[in-house]
């Protein structure tokens, strides 16, 4: 058996059943996102020996999926399908993939590179329970924040807002980026909410602290850094 785990972020619910089938026959464990922030969800809860991306999926496209992934782990092997011919294998690879599959009804040249890739890493990437910004501590498996010594309590949204921008700490992020990875597919009408949110999450980590943490930078977005002003 093989014992290896397997994260499978595909678009078609129906290849994405296919795929499943083959790889559990092949004593894989899988699960299985059928959206990109499903996807990144499942990265950021578990460890993997491999992750089988679509290019094409419903929220986002795959080559940012991969980006995402290899910006947190350089080591954990990436392999990108997809069942169309028109994708550019450049493109693919200039995402940080180690592998791109063309898919077809014949799924062995596909798991043959899936035992390629997990032979060559036989470490699966443990994520990290916590995170940190400065003094700002996000404890991933309790979802406890600290600033400092002190305990702040924020909601599921803002929780998951906080997450995002000291994943993408010293970074502006748009608006747009914020609602992608927050709302994912929920994304109508939400942009409005953006600032509110970041209001809300802005009072709860600064106050009462001598230094503001979250900038808003005009015309472009937010930034959350670890330097006080």
């Amino acid at each position: 058996m093989h014992g290896k785990r397997i994260l499978l972020t595909e678009g078609e619910k129906f290849m994405a059943d296919k795929i499943c089938k083959v790889l559990v026959q092949e004593h894989y464990d899988v699960d299985v996102a059928l959206e990109g922030n499903m996807g990144r969800q499942l990265f950021n809860q578990h460890a993997y020996d491999l992750a089988l991306i679509d290019f094409h999926l419903p929220d986002m496209n795959g080559c940012d999926l991969c980006q995402y992934i290899r910006n947190t782990n350089s080591n954990m092997p990436l392999m990108m399908v997809s069942s169309e011919a028109t994708v550019r294998g450049f493109e693919v690879f200039q995402a940080g993939v180690d592998d791109y599959v063309l898919l077809s009804e014949d799924f062995r040249e596909l798991l043959m590179r899936i035992r390629v890739l997990t032979k060559r890493y036989s470490t699966p990437f443990v994520r990290k329970s916590r995170i940190t910004a400065g003094d700002i501590l996000v404890d991933l498996d309790s979802k406890e924040v600290r600033r400092g010594d002190r305990l702040i309590l924020l909601s599921a949204r803002e929780f998951l807002l906080l997450q995002f921008l000291i994943r993408n700490k010293n970074r502006i992020v748009s608006r747009d980026e914020i609602v992608s990875n927050i709302w994912g597919r929920e994304c109508s009408a939400k942009e409005g909410r953006v600032a509110a949110f970041i209001n809300s999450l802005r009072k709860k980590i600064e106050e009462d602290f001598s230094h503001k943490c979250i900038y808003t930078v005009t015309g472009k977005g937010y930034l959350l850094t670890e330097k006080p002003d």
